[in-house]
């Protein structure tokens, strides 16, 4: 360490240029942080379980195209003919679909004198649902063919069973989520008894604060507009998509409003997630790399004002590992004091974006790790300057003016 106290004095004589790289450093870390974090934290919402078979599951809203009092008769005959297509594993209908923004919430509670204790998405249908979705059953047991309904619309106002995801069993129940089942919860102020839990059921609103709570009833509702979700066996989701189309359109007055596989839904409602993600790691990208050319910039720069100290050093009988060390320590000192002022700001950044976009904080092995990025950046665009410098002669670079 007998470096240090030359290094601190040069730095003193020439504080204009130090206080530039320590401020460099500093945006640079303070940036870097939070936009790393904000991006992973896209991700993360991206990369959120659905709950479904996603790979092979897709949806047709379409219409009952008959009278009313023939629409029960309808979707039933729907319902066998889809289940009967090679290929087709089940086939169910749903009054909601996840992530794509059409489906209904409901109010939850657990006490009939309570208006509710949370939210919930809502989704009704035949028995087939559960496996149609693809869910799986973590607590309880599947609906029974004699608890299934029928109703024009809001199901839940006429079911007496109901199915709910993990969340939102953990939200009512805490720890104990799994006494949930047997037990009578109030939908809307309904009162349903809770058969079994699924482990994740996502909501029709990706962006929504519960997106992850779920109540699934066993009761069809003949709409206006009926949604036929369908899975498949693996490799034959366009073969039965196709055939199930072809059935569907060969029902006269028929109407296809919409077909969308599930990762097609998926991929949309998190396109504005993905594109942000994607922005912010081209941006943490373009900073890294102006960072580190402006440290070796500064580095070269600071070096060649140098040469003939570095000449008397040489010529004292430095080594070329002491010359090189001396300017990679001087590095490290200034990246250091960058980092704590990052710190320092990155923090302040972190609380003004949590409070002005209800985002959380950044965690603090963020600024660990990003320390320890900043530290070895430094390292990496100084070695060069300084191995160049650690190769000069005495006597040429004592000539230098």
């Amino acid at each position: 360490m007998r470096d240090l106290l030359p290094i601190l004095k040069s730095l003193k004589s020439n504080y204009a240029a130090a206080l530039l790289f320590v401020l460099q450093v500093a945006i640079t870390f303070t940036i870097l942080v939070n936009a790393i974090f904000l991006a992973i934290e896209k991700q993360a919402v991206v990369a959120r379980e659905s709950g479904l078979d996603e790979h092979n599951v897709f949806y047709i809203a379409t219409n009952l195209p008959v009278p009313d009092a023939e629409k029960k008769a309808q979707l039933e005959q729907d319902l066998i003919n889809i289940n009967e297509i090679l290929g087709v594993k089940s086939a169910a209908v749903s009054s909601g679909i996840p992530l794509t923004g059409w489906g209904r919430l409901v109010e939850v509670a657990v006490n009939p004198d309570t208006k509710y204790d949370t939210f919930s998405g809502y989704y009704g249908g035949d028995v087939k649902l559960l496996s149609s979705f693809g869910v799986e059953i973590v607590a309880g047991r599947a609906f029974k063919i004699d608890e299934e309904s029928t109703a024009r619309v809001d199901g839940f106002k006429y079911a007496s069973e109901a199915i709910v995801t993990k969340a939102l069993a953990v939200s009512l129940f805490d720890s104990q989520w799994q006494s949930i089942v047997g037990k009578t919860i109030y939908i809307n102020n309904k009162p349903q008894r809770v058969v079994g839990v699924v482990e994740t059921l996502q909501a029709a609103w990706p962006s929504w604060v519960v997106v992850e709570h779920g109540v699934i009833s066993p009761v069809k509702e003949t709409d206006d507009i009926v949604n036929f979700v369908v899975r498949t066996d693996p490799n034959e989701q366009q073969r039965v998509q196709e055939q199930t189309l072809a059935y569907l359109m060969s029902v006269y007055g028929r109407k296809i409003d919409k077909v969308e596989t599930f990762n097609d839904v998926k991929r949309r409602a998190y396109s504005a997630e993905n594109a942000a993600s994607k922005t912010l790691f081209g941006v943490i990208f373009g900073l890294l790399l102006v960072t580190t050319l402006g440290i070796y910039g500064q580095s070269r720069y600071g070096i060649i004002k140098r040469f003939k100290l570095i000449g008397i050093r040489r010529a004292m009988g430095a080594s070329k590992g002491e010359i090189m060390r001396y300017f990679m320590l001087e590095n490290m000192i200034l990246t250091c004091m960058g980092i704590l002022l990052g710190i320092i700001s990155a923090i302040v950044l972190s609380i003004a974006f949590s409070n002005a976009f209800e985002l959380g904080t950044v965690p603090s092995r963020y600024m660990l790790f990003g320390s320890v990025g900043m530290l070895l950046l430094g390292q990496i665009a100084v070695v060069y300057p300084a191995f160049r410098a650690a190769q000069l002669s005495p006597a040429v670079a004592t000539r230098v003016i």
